[in-house]
């Protein structure tokens, strides 16, 4: 009797012990499989949080590039008391959904930040991704030549470069490396290269383009070209003004443009007259019935900027230099020329017959012509571009940090950075 009472007594404490041990294994398997779950949702709201605060980030950005480039920063906290896009600023904003941003926007309106907080910036525990980048316009003129379609060198003529910050064109000051010609033209033999033509740098076309080159290129070739050539727009504060009609210079004469704003339909210069610029001018030609903006054609008219004077032309009319034309810019850079056209039929923009300047000549929509002895320092966009008969373009590679003042800010060099 004792022996089956002890037996059963045993018996019973080895199923309770046998039963804790499955309850302990159970709960520290259910425990684990909860902390896992938990984890594992944590982990996912993490990477899903952590995407949204990458977009939140990035709208940030972009809204504050609108805010730069359409609303003179209106939208944005000034910190130093400035307005406009002026000084150092700031931007908070907040997406319904998903989150906030806060943007700083520099004094230079270059150097952009953006933190996102998700799934606020108050939140006790939140999510946050920043990007960074530089605000700038595209450049306009990176390639000594270019153009939407063909670009024809030939005939002895030659492309090369220059720095014009380092002073003029020549000696130590001569670049074959950087004298770039480049097309968008899809089409076989869209660049032609021949007939003892020299081009010291790289030539490119667009996709499936090609370079017919019976001539010297001293760099590669390449075939992916994309670059957007945006429409001439007239300021309106140049457009809005009266116009003075048709301007002649007669023979022997002169002329001055001080400081400031003009428009008149078209200017006619006499044989041997002179032009002079004094300060910073703009001037918009409308184009006479012949569709004319400048015309040199009686010959040996100079044209005179001088010392920390520019010169910036918008022509709707046709724009000539030529026969012994001579183009004085005193400070010797391209910058202090700019010449936009907006028309668009062919030979729009003529330099020729032993004419040279210092010029940045954009005239997307027509064609550009550089030729007989004409040479140019600086750079020449047009919808075709031609340089041939022994003339010379020396591109200056500081034109490649100039702006496109027909184009908004973008947001380059993107960097995700760490908190």
């Amino acid at each position: 009797m004792n022996s089956l009472h002890l037996f059963r007594r045993k018996w019973c404490q080895g199923s309770l012990a046998i039963t804790f041990m499955v309850v302990l294994v159970l709960t520290t398997l259910g425990t684990a499989f909860l902390y896992r779950g938990a984890n594992e949702s944590w982990l996912a709201y993490r990477v899903t949080s952590s995407s949204a605060a990458l977009w939140a980030a990035e709208a940030g950005l972009q809204k504050a590039r609108w805010e730069y480039n359409y609303n003179n920063c209106a939208g944005m906290t000034h910190l130093d008391g400035n307005t406009g896009c002026n000084g150092d600023k700031t931007l908070a904003g907040t997406l319904a959904g998903y989150g906030d941003y806060d943007v700083t926007l520099d004094s230079t309106n270059t150097n952009i930040g953006s933190t996102a907080s998700i799934p606020s910036r108050t939140a006790a525990k939140n999510i946050q991704r920043k990007v960074v980048g530089v605000l700038g316009k595209p450049s306009i003129f990176g390639f000594g030549m270019f153009a939407q379609g063909k670009v024809t060198v030939s005939n002895n003529a030659l492309v090369d470069a220059y720095n014009s910050t380092a002073g003029a064109y020549g000696g130590a000051n001569v670049d074959h490396v950087n004298g770039s010609v480049g097309s968008n033209g899809t089409t076989a033999g869209v660049v032609e290269i021949d007939n003892n033509a020299d081009v010291w740098g790289n030539v490119s076309t667009g996709p499936g383009g090609s370079v017919t080159n019976t001539g010297h290129v001293a760099g590669s070739v390449t075939n992916t070209n994309s670059i957007a050539l945006p429409a001439v727009v007239v300021p309106g504060s140049l457009s809005g003004l009266a116009s003075g009609g048709a301007l002649s210079v007669g023979n022997n004469n002169a002329y001055t443009f001080n400081a400031g704003d003009y428009k008149y339909s078209s200017i006619n210069l006499g044989n041997k007259s002179t032009v002079t610029v004094n300060g910073a001018v703009r001037l918009y030609l409308t184009g006479d019935a012949s569709h004319t903006g400048i015309d040199t054609g009686s010959g040996q008219v100079k044209f005179d900027i001088t010392a920390g004077s520019s010169l910036i032309i918008y022509t709707d009319g046709t724009l000539t230099f030529n026969n012994n034309a001579t183009v004085i810019v005193a400070s010797q850079k391209p910058k202090d020329l700019q010449i936009y056209s907006t028309y668009t039929g062919p030979s729009g923009l003529t330099l020729e017959n032993n004419s040279s300047t210092y010029a940045a000549i954009y005239g997307p929509q027509t064609d550009v012509n550089v030729s007989n002895n004409a040479g140019l320092y600086g750079a020449v966009v047009g919808k075709t571009t031609l340089l041939n008969n022994n003339g010379d373009v020396h591109y200056d590679t500081a034109l490649a940090t100039m702006a496109n003042p027909f184009e908004g800010s973008i947001i380059s060099n993107w960097q995700d950075v760490a908190l």
